[in-house]
């Protein structure tokens, strides 16, 4: 949820109040003019970009089977280190630190990789302008001028056109001077060139002695083949391959091979002068080096240089900097220059992690869920698609690809920096909803997204759900805008040419224009509508055969999917439920729903759809009024799931945590509700959630605390723990809440925001990475490092005020 700072998804509602306020917005063919035009530059905009994120570096446009480019590196002074090539991002390679720490998805930034273990720290720049062009400059620094490191370079044609080398060799592999490669495809707009070019100050790996002029590692090694298009994005494996079958050709040439250098035994050589659609451009320096990287479209004007190169780069730099003080305006103790330092690497990160994919998902349309067993269910996946997603991830080495359940956290951020980023990735997900309302819980599409995940999680099954935490985000923007109503008239005069100045003028279009906004809600309202229906038909649960009294009997929902030791479909995989039976309810599930409904209502109410309006603000209405019948359990003073005992009686099963919590994170609880204090006395008990560095996810006092997998078990997770800040920010604001439970969420809210701030921050300056989850004894990150999914919230909790007055 976003709460008073976040005014992203504001533009939404503030579009349909302008409409109904101010009445027509204009003749059609001037709407449907801007609306093009809006379109045509934000395609420009976000077309290139390090889209390839689980990559160190890869960069590609936004169009399927185009072209692929990567960048890997070795140490090149012994026999063992080709062996930890960099390529792909893994947390076994046990960098220092990388990532963006100044990026914007519209027009560049810079990325820092510090490798230790070989000796070189990477600095990546990269930048982008309207007319298709981009640039890459490469930068290595080293504190021993004698380091050897082997960089390589490759780009690769995925459909019909043709790439071919430009230039001069002096044999059939060596280059003298700079590469070029000249290209053509009609997936992007015809011919284009990429020229890689040196540093006059770079100095190259010598030798006094060759095995043979084509292993001279003083020059740069260029090579050529054909490779399947279906495999290109294993260019790594095929570079190996290519090694390897070069040493077995020295061993039987050379009876001593082992006496051969490293620098000349692991270079690229083309015996037989192969031409094909994927190029390798290999350069071995000598201490500090620099390249760029230069790929310009044919016909274009606005062209990348050598000589121009710095300038663009210096300017992507300093208006990430300037975006990020106008959009994220720090507030104490968390806006000194450390702070904003840290927030603005955060923010790049989460952003540098944005990614393009394209292909096939695996899908099981046939597998039952729920046996009698609450058994793992063997899938078995049929190919669809293909399809195309765009979307932020939660972590570049261990979860490249999409999650549903994620992806609303990932949205809170990049909303604040690019409303009109936002609200392309939205769209982008929601044209994944099928035809009978489902969208997989995991996108996992093509071969290179499949080969970062277990066999067993590959396919996915249609009846499985996930949080839907995009109409969360739906949800409390609209609320926010309500707010704006009735603040001054926003001018839509003039919008053509805000086109006209390119890329710094998107970003909050949709807040200036009602017209794209009309547009795009019209377009994903349907989908909404699908996706709504399908929850509330497919995770609905059983009331009247346990003669359960609630307020209607149509709105009790579980989790479908689930098995003995995990809830999956729930997103807090571990957490402790009832044993598994078919006459479970789930709390955490009723209030999602609750928020779907909520959102529903608000968007056709908007939109003039008064049939619309009344029926979902009905079911939510329904649903609230059963959190309180189904769910809140008088003894434990918790909203708890439901199930019932060997006699068929109900019977509540409590874990005081992430999941009782719902309801309250949610704003489901009204105000002046008996329920609200308990709740937050929970919160703030150290006994039970509340430590030194967030909320527990599991109460200390549970039994199940820290046991088993204790995944979501009493670690601090950074999602849930946003959500508790909303919330307590929202009841110690309102009125109506007695002023003893107000001012306990107030000291709550100024306690827990600066616990999370603060141990968040000191993680990343020890360790140089945000972490998935955190020690709820010690503070210290754990899982999964470099989790730049819902962690990067910190940089929204540093924009909240310090404190509710």
């Amino acid at each position: 949820m976003l709460g008073r700072n976040t005014l992203a998804l504001l533009c939404i509602l503030l579009t349909y109040v302008c409409a109904i306020e101010y009445g027509s917005l204009g003749d059609p063919e001037d709407i449907q003019s801007v609306i093009d035009n809006y379109s045509s530059s934000n395609e420009k905009s976000l077309l290139w970009g390090p889209y390839r994120s689980n990559l160190y570096l890869g960069v590609k446009p936004r169009i399927p089977e185009s072209l692929l480019t990567g960048l890997m590196w070795f140490n090149i002074e012994d026999y063992q280190s080709i062996t930890k090539m960099r390529h792909e991002c893994k947390q076994s390679d046990n960098l220092d630190k990388y990532g963006w720490v100044n990026y914007d998805p519209r027009i560049g930034g810079r990325q820092v990789i510090n490798d230790g273990e070989f000796k070189v720290r990477f600095t990546t720049d990269f930048v982008k302008n309207d007319e298709g062009n981009w640039a890459l400059r490469i930068k290595g620094k080293t504190d021993d001028q004698t380091v050897k490191t082997s960089v390589v370079f490759y780009a690769g044609l995925e459909s019909e056109g043709a790439l071919k080398f430009g230039g001069m060799k002096d044999n059939i592999n060596l280059v003298e001077n700079d590469v070029k490669l000249l290209g053509f495809s009609d997936r992007l707009d015809g011919g284009f060139d990429i020229d890689i070019v040196d540093s006059k100050k770079n100095t190259y790996v010598t030798t006094s002695q060759l095995i043979d002029p084509s292993f001279d590692p003083s020059k740069t090694h260029h090579m050529s083949l054909n490779a399947p298009i279906a495999n290109m994005w294993r260019s790594k494996e095929i570079f190996m391959t290519i090694l390897r079958e070069n040493v077995e050709k020295l061993q039987k040439e050379f009876s001593h091979v082992k006496d051969v250098p490293p620098e000349q035994l692991f270079q690229l050589i083309n015996p037989a002068n192969f031409e094909g659609n994927l190029h390798f451009i290999q350069k071995t320096f000598q201490g500090d080096f620099q390249f760029d990287i230069l790929y310009n479209k044919e016909l274009s004007e606005d062209k990348y240089t050598k000589e121009n190169i710095g300038g663009k780069i210096q300017h992507a730099l300093e208006s990430f900097d300037k975006k990020f003080i106008d959009k994220f305006q720090l507030s104490a103790p968390f806006n000194g220059v450390n702070f904003v330092n840290f927030g603005k690497e955060i923010l790049s990160q989460l952003l540098g992690g944005i990614s393009y994919f394209y292909g096939d998902q695996l899908v099981d349309r046939q597998a039952a869920v729920d046996d009698v067993e609450f058994s793992q269910t063997t899938l078995v996946g049929k190919s669809e698609g293909p399809y195309e997603l765009f979307t932020s991830i939660p972590s570049r080495p261990f979860f490249p690809r999409g999650f549903y359940w994620d992806e609303g956290f990932h949205l809170l951020p990049i909303l604040e920096f690019d409303s009109d980023l936002a609200l392309e990735i939205v769209k982008s997900w929601f044209s994944l909803i099928d035809e009978d309302g489902w969208i997989a819980r995991e996108q996992i599409l093509g071969d290179e997204a499949r080969s970062k995940v277990p066999a067993e999680f590959t396919v996915q099954n249609s009846n499985i759900a996930n949080p839907p935490t995009l109409m969360m985000v739906f949800s409390e923007i609209l609320d926010v805008a309500k707010r704006r109503k009735s603040e001054d008239k926003i001018s839509f005069s003039d919008q053509e040419e805000d086109f006209k100045l390119g890329e710094e003028k998107l970003g909050d279009l949709h807040l200036k224009n009602p017209d794209l906004l009309i547009s795009y809600a019209e377009e994903i309202y349907p989908q909404l509508q699908k996706h709504f229906e399908w929850f509330r038909r497919t995770q609905v649960g059983e009331v009247t055969d346990f003669d359960r009294k609630c307020h209607s009997k149509l709105d009790a929902f579980r989790w479908k999917g689930r098995t003995k030791d995990h809830c999956l479909p729930s997103g807090i995989d571990d957490y402790p439920r009832a044993i598994a039976d078919i006459a479970e309810l789930n709390v955490d599930l009723m209030a999602w729903m609750g928020v779907m409904a909520r959102s529903m209502y608000q968007i056709s109410f908007l939109l003039e759809n008064r049939a619309d309006a009344q029926k979902y603000s009905r079911i939510y209405s329904d649903i609230v009024a059963n959190l309180d019948d189904l769910h809140w359990s008088e003894k434990d003073q918790s909203y708890c799931d439901l199930t019932v005992d060997d006699d068929d009686e109900n019977v509540f099963e409590c874990h005081i945590g992430y999941v009782t919590l719902m309801p309250f994170i949610h704003r489901l609880i009204p105000s002046t509700s008996s329920h609200l204090a308990p709740i937050i006395k929970a919160i703030t008990d150290p006994e039970q959630l509340w430590s030194d560095y967030g909320i527990r996810s599991l109460s200390k006092k549970d039994s199940k605390f820290h046991e088993g997998e204790d995944y979501w078990r009493g670690n601090i997770w950074v999602n849930i723990n946003y959500l508790v800040l909303e919330s307590l920010q929202h009841y110690a604001s309102d009125p109506n809440v007695d002023s003893e439970t107000a001012e306990l969420a107030k000291k709550a809210y100024a306690d827990l925001r600066k616990n999370l701030i603060t141990n968040i921050y000191n993680q990343y300056e020890a360790t140089g990475y945000a972490w998935e989850q955190y020690n709820e004894r010690t503070g210290e990150g754990q899982k999964t490092k470099h989790f730049l999914g819902w962690t990067s919230l910190v940089v929204v909790m540093m924009k909240m005020p310090e404190t509710i007055e």
